[in-house]
């Protein structure tokens, strides 16, 4: 049986030749209940793209976005999210997928992105095993048949959740057993897959993390206890299958979030809940939580790592710590934005780890005030593994708005150059590196030529073999030499072309945000690509589009 790659090589969609390579993101979906070695799994979809680009000359795949175990029933999935912020970046300009159904299963928002949001990105889209191409004018027939095939994608998952759904719901209500997506750390299942058991690997761990918040030890100081024993993460512990940290492996920090859950969750005196949270899609219902006296709990399900006394202490230290946060609350708040914008985006200069964002305090005129800051989150967690540095969220957005607005106005500066000049500028530069190309190719010819002639020679008698043999390798040589230096103006061609469509994807972006007053989401989703923190109080921020503001300086200076 031919490879499943090779299935639909004969059906590929036949778009006209273009000049244009379009920088390709391979968007992979699997569920979670899915088949993970059927022909949905994530090898084979990453394959088949592959193999269909490999032959497409005008494709260059750039990016991979993989969503593994999420629902294709709605578009709030993470590696999503960051392919449409890489298309509104100008990273990416065509979208592959395997079929339909990876990309999405809720018809009227999948019809959305297919007809107006990628058209209006100037995103090209391929679905391979649809035979779906956008740069095909032939396919714009097809977009019908596309919508009753999202439509069936909708209606399949629409019954697949009532009906998972309403099985849950019954196992509920009678007090059964199932198992959740995640197993609990301390726990595995048992041979028949049917309860929790205890592991002996890491039920130790959990009754020591008990045991010292029992003593009254912070949970920072229990994070530091687990990274000076070498004890791995959960998520770490799922990967590898080891509790402890071998030599040559990294070891990760338990965040203090992490212990907490750990600490609060009842599975481990025997208690399993369900029902905390509630969702519907074929209603329309998207997860909410559900009351407390609502939820169904399972008492003695399955046997306790930590006795019920125990529990009970642990959960009386955490209320009077929370107790004395409230009390301690502040006269005011100041807020500059109710979420993080800044998640995935700034770094600590010197471990690279993430900047988290927590709560402070400082006086203003009399008045307590919390505020937020950024702190390293190596540091918080263990401060002798690297320096201290923080940064207020007031203070590095106005950084942050300084920067943008001094670079916006440099393009509003020479923003009637670029438009008089940017077309000219690369039209010549094209033009100078085309004609020292097509110089390369005729040399090309000419020695070709001059090849063919000395071997009629060589055949004929005229000249002898090791003058022709000589002859032979100084030849191959110059040739070896052309190709090379054609290479180099091909990529140099390219690059142009990148720049080109660069300045004009900057102008486009930034230009928007001409009359804004202040730091928005928008602004920073846009324009920035990756802030670091050094302990020097020096801020590094690299943004967006670097490269064309090095060509704005240079046509600068030469204005200067």
């Amino acid at each position: 049986m031919a490879r499943t790659a090779d299935r639909y090589r004969k059906n590929y969609v036949k778009t006209k030749k273009t000049d244009k390579v379009y920088q390709v993101g391979d968007y992979l979906r699997l569920s979670v209940d899915s088949d993970y070695t059927g022909s949905d799994s994530l090898e084979n979809q990453r394959k088949l793209a592959q193999e269909y680009i490999s032959r497409r000359p005008d494709l260059n795949i750039v990016r991979e976005y993989v969503d593994d175990g999420k629902t294709g029933t709605d578009f709030s999935r993470p590696a999503f999210s960051r392919m449409i912020a890489d298309m509104k970046a100008g990273i990416i300009d065509c979208v592959i997928v395997k079929d339909l159904s990876r990309f999405g299963r809720e018809y009227i928002e999948a019809g959305n992105y297919i007809e107006k949001v990628f058209p209006f990105l100037g995103v090209r889209f391929i679905s391979i095993v649809d035979r779906y191409d956008s740069a095909d004018a032939d396919c714009s027939r097809e977009l019908l048949l596309i919508s009753l095939k999202n439509l069936m994608h909708e209606m399949y998952a629409r019954d697949i959740s009532k009906k998972v759904g309403s099985t849950f719901r019954t196992k509920q209500e009678k007090g059964m057993f199932y198992r959740s997506a995640t197993i609990p750390y301390g726990y595995k299942m048992n041979g028949s897959g049917t309860n929790y058991m205890i592991c002996e690997q890491t039920a130790p761990i959990v009754r020591e993390i008990f045991k010292q918040c029992g003593e009254g030890i912070s949970n920072y100081a229990i994070s530091r206890w687990l990274y000076d024993n070498h004890v791995y993460t959960p998520q770490q512990y799922a990967l590898t299958g080891s509790v402890y940290r071998k030599p040559e492996e990294e070891l990760k920090i338990w965040h203090c979030s992490t212990i907490k859950r750990l600490l609060e969750n009842p599975v481990y005196i025997g208690r399993v809940i369900r029902h905390q949270s509630e969702q519907s899609f074929f209603a329309g219902k998207k997860a909410s939580p559900v009351p407390e006296q609502e939820q169904i709990v399972i008492e003695n399900n399955h046997e306790p790592i930590i006795e019920k006394s125990m529990f009970e202490i642990v959960q009386k230290i955490l209320s009077q710590t929370k107790d004395k946060k409230t009390e301690s609350a502040c006269e005011r708040q100041t807020v500059v934005f109710e979420r993080n914008i800044f998640q995935g985006k700034l770094f600590c200069g010197s471990c690279k780890a993430n900047m988290v964002r927590v709560g402070a305090y400082r006086s203003v005129n009399g008045v307590k005030e919390q505020y937020k800051i950024f702190k390293c989150s190596t540091h918080r967690n263990h401060c002798d593994l690297c320096d201290t540095r923080w940064i207020a969220e007031d203070l590095l957005c106005d950084i942050l708005y300084g920067t943008i607005r001094r670079h916006l106005s440099l393009i509003k500066g020479i923003k009637k150059k670029i438009e008089k000049d940017i077309r000219y500028s690369f039209e010549e530069n094209l033009k100078q590196t085309e004609w020292k190309r097509q110089k390369i190719v005729s040399t090309k010819n000419l020695l070709e030529q001059e090849y063919m002639q000395k071997y009629s020679d060589y055949a004929e008698g005229s000249i002898s073999q090791a003058a022709f043999l000589q002859y032979k390798s100084t030849y191959h040589e110059k040739i070896e030499l052309c190709g090379k230096q054609e290479n180099v103006y091909a990529k140099e061609v390219k690059g142009i072309k990148k720049c080109q469509a660069a300045l004009q994807k900057l102008l486009s972006d930034w230009l928007c945000f001409q009359n804004t007053r202040k730091l928005t989401e928008t602004m920073v989703e846009i324009c920035v690509d990756r802030i670091e923190l050094f302990t020097d109080n020096r801020v590094e921020i690299k943004l967006r589009y670097q490269d064309c503001f090095s060509v704005l300086d240079s046509w600068m200076q030469k204005e200067v």
